[in-house]
């Protein structure tokens, strides 16, 4: 027989700590309250109908709670005083025995063989020796979960104030912070308990549990009126959202029917699909808006979606990554000295990117309605910028960029993309679109930008980029595919022609025109126009000339480009069969200037796409279905550069 293993002081230990922290849990009732209260003013709607059922919850869990605990507390009073009672029945037994053994032992001593009991000494009963069973410990609490999305709340409209919810919100976290401290101290006090009173009888003791789940169920709440409050932030602030929207915007995680279009491996007509059983239309935007960034970063990006709703999506995200992107500069300039400003330098070239495409956007800057349809995550963003509504436009075309772009030049693309637009006016069009789609990463201009990166000779950017090109085409067709098709063109500079010709030539993907200016090349793999999924292909060139003092005026540019190992094809070349137009300028027609440089724009007006040049006056023709009213390509003959390179040639021994 020994001492039983029940240590008194961590007993008492842990009926302190569950007192309190019953104590704790009812002290809040009121707070709780109030923070409810706070919360439901100008709430309505099934959401707030949910918010109250939550509260509720919590308002007849956290008092079971309490009582739970009290019950604890009384419960291991009772073991204490049963193992007090269980020490004084050891040590009375004890205590007996020993006496018993003396009785004995004289006993054995007697020559009558028994022991004489001292006159006046009363008969010695032995104590029980039935050890006092520990009362059994009970304290089991369950917290029960609250439902805040779904089952019922997608019908119909609410309204909250997000000043009330996040009140709300801090309210409850500051309430929990302090339900959590009681509830440390109160595990502490269990974990020694169950340590130093292995006599104790535990039957149940799913309280810690429970409590956790409590707190968990809270925060829960606190998060979910914190997402709401955010939705309606992202939207305006006051009004109301379909609870649809708030199905998502509130969720911890994406309902099924979001999650499934979302899904990578979707085509374009797939997500289209999708997208319309979800239901939005343009009257639903501040609904869209109040969706969470992360799923609007993605929606904005998703080919088969209404250009309405990624154009809606994705300058909400460009608005909160100039924030994001502004705050991580500022925060770097203090690292500068540590990685010779590396990291600096790049968060301020996206910064620079993401302020650009923005102003790409600004229509008090820009003419006409522009729509933000493509914003990746790539730091800088590749990005996409339609001047026109895609989703009604009866003329689409794509201006795909050439070498050295990227989106810290998004405004002046979109000014040649604007350029292109303007002319196809003056060509009859009206109702049309072209997009500023800066969608690969294009490779440097080597030497001449401080590169050694020969990439523009290579199909290493030109291959992705012809298939994210793809992409968006077969993209309008999913979003286009219930109404008239509308006419489908590319038009694509220097390297972009590279790009798209890897893109034209992919399944699925047709354009009724395909027109290239100072083009770096067309693939090896794609040696004749027919070749390509276009019902025209045209090209232009200005004179070939080399980039060394003293040559003429003219592309610098192309022809290297095509000095390729991989695409060195010239598509004003006869053998290629595309229609070749003029780019040189007409004699005689001062509103048609030759262009004078491989670029798209030059301060003199002579790129490509600037106003007033005989290439851009075609670029309109061939984008307007006016191929007949185009000039002529006429080649030229050999730069005065060339034709002494060729002498010295002849005159060599």
């Amino acid at each position: 027989m020994g001492d039983i293993q029940y240590d008194e002081a961590t007993a008492d230990a842990l009926v302190k700590a569950s007192t309190a922290a019953a104590e704790k849990l009812r002290g809040q009732a009121a707070g709780r309250r109030s923070a409810v209260e706070q919360g439901t003013d100008d709430f309505s709607g099934a959401y707030a109908t949910r918010f109250e059922e939550s509260a509720q919850i919590e308002a007849e869990d956290r008092p079971k709670l309490a009582s739970v605990l009290d019950d604890l507390g009384d419960q291991v009073n009772e073991v204490t005083a049963a193992a007090k009672r269980e020490r004084e029945r050891q040590a009375d037994l004890a205590a007996w025995q020993v006496r018993q053994d003396e009785r004995e032992r004289k006993a054995a001593e007697s020559p009558l063989g028994v022991f004489e009991v001292p006159a006046g000494m009363g008969f010695d009963f032995k104590p029980s020796d039935t050890p006092i069973a520990p009362p059994a410990i009970s304290a089991s609490f369950s917290a029960r979960g609250r439902t805040r999305t779904g089952d019922g709340t997608s019908g119909g409209k609410s309204s909250a104030d997000p000043d009330h919810l996040r009140s709300f919100a801090t309210a409850y976290r500051a309430l929990d912070r302090g339900a959590a401290e009681e509830l440390s101290t109160l595990r502490s006090a269990w974990h020694g308990f169950t340590g130093s009173c292995g006599w104790a009888r535990i039957e149940s003791a799913t309280f810690l549990t429970g409590f956790d789940r409590l707190l968990e169920e809270n925060g829960e709440d606190a998060a979910w009126a914190e997402r709401i409050a955010e939705a309606f932030e992202r939207a305006g602030g006051h009004g109301s959202l379909s609870n649809a929207t708030l199905d998502v915007s509130a969720a911890a995680e994406l309902p099924a029917a979001f999650e499934k279009m979302l899904d990578p491996d979707l085509s374009p007509a797939e997500v289209a699909e999708l997208w319309a059983k979800l239901g939005y239309s343009k009257a639903d935007e501040n609904d869209l808006k109040a969706l969470p960034i992360p799923v609007l970063s993605r929606l904005g990006n998703l080919e088969g979606v209404d250009y309405w709703a990624r154009d809606t999506a994705n300058q909400v995200v460009l608005e909160t990554r100039i924030t994001e992107a502004a705050e991580q500069v500022e925060a770097l300039k203090t690292t500068i000295a540590y990685d010779n400003g590396a990291a600096y330098l790049r968060a301020s070239t996206n910064l620079d990117a993401l302020r650009d495409i923005d102003d790409a956007l600004d229509k008090r800057k820009n003419q006409g309605d522009r729509y933000l349809i493509s914003l990746t995550e790539d730091v800088p963003p590749l990005a996409a910028v339609s001047i026109g509504d895609l989703d009604s436009a009866d003329n689409v075309t794509w201006a795909v960029p050439g070498m050295g772009s990227e989106t810290t030049g998004m405004r002046a693309w979109t000014t040649s993309a604007q350029h292109i637009y303007d002319q196809q006016a003056d060509g009859g069009a009206e109702d049309r679109a072209v997009i500023a789609w800066m969608g690969y990463k294009a490779p440097p201009v080597p030497v001449m930008s401080g590169s050694l990166d020969f990439g523009v000779l290579t199909n290493g950017a030109a291959e992705p980029g012809g298939d994210n090109l793809a992409t968006s085409i077969r993209g309008l067709d999913a979003v286009r595919a219930g109404d008239e098709m509308p006419t489908t063109n590319v038009v694509a500079h220097s390297y972009g022609s590279t790009t798209a010709a890897f893109g034209l030539t992919q399944p699925g993907v047709h354009v009724d025109t395909f027109t290239t200016i100072g083009s770096a090349g067309i693939p090896n793999s794609i040696p004749e126009a027919d070749d390509l999924h276009a019902t025209h292909v045209y090209a232009g060139q200005a004179r070939n000339v080399w980039a060394v003092p003293g040559d003429e005026k003219g592309d610098q540019w192309a022809g290297s480009g095509r000095l390729s190992p991989v695409h060195n094809i010239d598509p004003t070349s006869s053998e290629f069969g595309a229609t070749a137009f003029g780019a040189d300028g007409v004699a005689g027609v001062d509103e048609l200037k030759g262009v004078k440089d491989h670029g798209v724009s030059t301060p003199d007006g002579e790129g490509y796409l600037d106003p007033g040049t005989e290439s851009l006056t075609n670029v309109g023709f061939a984008t307007t279905g006016q191929p007949e009213r185009m000039t002529e390509f006429v080649p030229k003959g050999l730069t005065d550069f060339e034709q002494s390179m060729l002498d010295q040639m002849m005159r060599a021994p």
